[in-house]
């Protein structure tokens, strides 16, 4: 039993990392051999679908993006896997470009252009994203769109067998708020919801890793 974890952070121990962390630990714990990628390694080059169609041609490679650069392993370590949990904070209303390229050359080469009822899926996966933000709650995050500009490439995972979402909302952004030009932020507010809300997501995540291995082995 094999999950993958993907951090679309640049912060290699930011919320979103220690979220993803906290879902390994619970895939560990069900039985998981578990493993996590950062896509803002230095030491990564590469880019979203290129258009090359590889994963269309007759006779062809299917159901993974066959593009050479560095994602492509890692993708195909994504396809193999029983379990992949990718995690990103909310830029500008959308997932960070390096998870949404990953999500582009993850989720195209399952597309069938010759019967779209019937996507080209290697083996089922179960799936999970989590999303870091400081919009403040779930209400906050409905009025801003965000179910569509957030979830859309999240839900489309569904493609490959159960997914589910999970939101970290109002997360404390900045070591130290005195150096930043940030005075909507209530620095106060941003650390009660650190020390109080931001535990329980933890053990979300926990219980999450928890439940798509569960959900796997099924």
């Amino acid at each position: 039993m094999k999950a993958l974890f993907i951090n679309g952070s640049p912060r290699k121990n930011g919320n979103t990392a220690q979220l993803l962390k906290r879902a390994m630990d619970g895939a560990r714990e069900a039985g998981a051999e578990v493993e996590l990628v950062n896509l803002y390694d230095r030491s990564m080059n590469y880019k979203g679908c290129m258009s090359c169609f590889a994963c269309k041609l007759k006779g062809g490679k299917k159901g993974v993006c066959s593009f050479k650069d560095d994602l492509q392993p890692i993708l195909q370590k994504a396809v193999e896997a029983d379990v992949l949990v990718c995690g990103s904070p909310n830029y500008c209303g959308y997932p960070s470009a390096a998870l949404r390229a990953f999500m582009e050359r993850m989720e195209f080469p399952a597309v069938n252009y010759s019967d779209y009822s019937k996507p080209v899926v290697l083996k089922r996966i179960c799936s999970a994203t989590i999303y870091t933000m400081n919009c403040p709650n779930e209400e906050v995050y409905r009025q801003m769109n965000y179910p569509i500009l957030m979830d859309t490439s999240a839900k489309q995972l569904a493609v490959f067998g159960p997914t589910e979402i999970l939101c970290s909302y109002d997360t404390y952004q900045f070591s130290n708020y005195d150096r930043y030009d940030a005075a909507t932020f209530s620095e106060a507010h941003k650390a009660e919801v650190r020390d109080t809300q931001f535990p329980i997501d933890l053990e979300k995540a926990y219980e999450l890793g928890k439940r798509l291995v569960a959900k796997a082995k099924e």
